[in-house]
């Protein structure tokens, strides 16, 4: 039987570039989330996770000493991939998706606007686990 963590918002009606929240998810193996943008959302999202010891500095310049990639992620829709350097790309009209993302052996994750234009974005993500 697979157990759950409570809803927890990543981004919050982000509206500019960078990151608002962390997730420590190395009890968990996959991370559903639910991703909604508003006012017309003209941006790109990627998610990121890393296996550091600690948080690396998500915005800035991933080296040796900032360790973090940007993770592929699967849309519940149709379960098709995102590869995780194209992120999700929107163009001036929202998006309302649910994406999985597989954190088996990550210890963090967050997800990260790169590019940003207009509107706003919220992710929420729940994580599972198996007893």
């Amino acid at each position: 039987m697979s157990k759950q963590t409570n809803e927890i918002t990543i981004l919050s009606a982000k509206a500019a570039t960078g990151v608002d929240n962390t997730l420590l998810v190395s009890d968990y193996e996959t991370i559903t989330v639910s991703f909604a943008t508003a006012n017309s959302g003209s941006m790109t999202v990627k998610c990121a996770g890393s296996l550091s010891e600690t948080s690396p500095t998500w915005t800035s310049a991933q080296s040796v000493s900032n360790m973090y990639d940007f993770i592929q992620m699967v849309d519940l829709n149709d379960g098709s991939t995102l590869d995780g350097d194209t992120g999700v790309v929107l163009t001036g009209t929202d998006d309302f998706r649910q994406f999985e993302i597989n954190v088996n052996g990550l210890k963090w994750l967050t997800f990260r606007v790169t590019a940003w234009a207009a509107g706003n974005v919220t992710v929420k993500a729940t994580g599972f686990k198996q007893d």
